[in-house]
């Protein structure tokens, strides 16, 4: 004759419990007994050594070349007032974060392109640079800047062109200098050498030690510099 199960039975002997589904727990710590001191002391050192192959898991990480923040197709503008004086364009931006010879240090690299717009008090773009990359650091509380590969700065309102390898541009000075080879090219000539000094604007610039330069004059007063980028339409006829 069959017979329902009405509740949980235990077998005191096999210190087993039968539930209502037919399922068979096995009870291997008696009731009211309380672990004892080498088991406790064992389960802390396990935990002790997880929490310590965790610290050295992270601390494996090489910060130096594994970014914090990337940024795909940034674009930065600075104002004065509501005058736009600067602006700066790059198609990929990662930042770096680590500490080197006791310095916090803050890298930011710009590493598919990088261009930067500078305009004057009129509103008119002055001077533009264009670069390969760059880079922007901060070491503690000091700030850099550093542009590189087939650098391009041109002065559209002066039509000149400086072109070298690498330049640093210092923020608190407002001036742009490279000791690399370096080309200058005007409407007046042309000057090529080494080392170079410049205001942010490009409209002052000095090559330290130049060789193979040569001026150009012109006489002819129909043959003079239009500045393109900046031109909004026809000169005035000249009477």
């Amino acid at each position: 004759m069959h017979g329902y199960l009405r509740g949980p039975e235990r077998d005191h002997d096999s210190k087993t419990q039968i539930t209502k589904t037919g399922i068979i727990i096995k009870n291997r710590v008696e009731t009211g007994r309380r672990p004892s001191l080498p088991l406790l002391l064992c389960a802390a050192a396990a935990l002790l050594c997880l929490g310590c192959s965790r610290k050295e898991a992270r601390s494996e990480i090489d910060w130096e070349t594994t970014p914090v923040q990337s940024v795909r197709g940034m674009q930065a503008q600075e104002y004065q007032k509501a005058d736009l004086t600067m602006e700066m364009r790059t198609r990929a931006m990662d930042t770096y974060r680590f500490e080197k010879d006791s310095a916090q240090i803050t890298k930011e690299v710009y590493s598919e392109g990088f261009e930067v717009y500078v305009y004057n008090e009129d509103g008119l773009l002055e001077s533009q640079l264009i670069a390969e990359g760059a880079e922007h650091t901060f070491v503690d509380r000091k700030e850099e800047w550093l542009a590189f590969g087939n650098v391009n700065i041109l002065n559209h309102i002066k039509g000149e062109r400086i072109i070298t390898d690498t330049v640093w541009w210092d923020k608190y000075t407002e001036q742009i200098y490279t000791d690399c080879y370096v080309v200058m090219t005007s409407p007046k000539g042309k000057l090529q050498g080494y080392g170079m000094r410049s205001n942010q604007r490009a409209n002052q610039s000095t090559i330290l030690r130049p060789f193979d330069s040569f001026g150009r004059v012109v006489s002819d007063s129909t043959n003079f510099y239009i500045d393109t980028v900046n031109f909004v339409g026809p000169l005035p006829r000249i009477k």
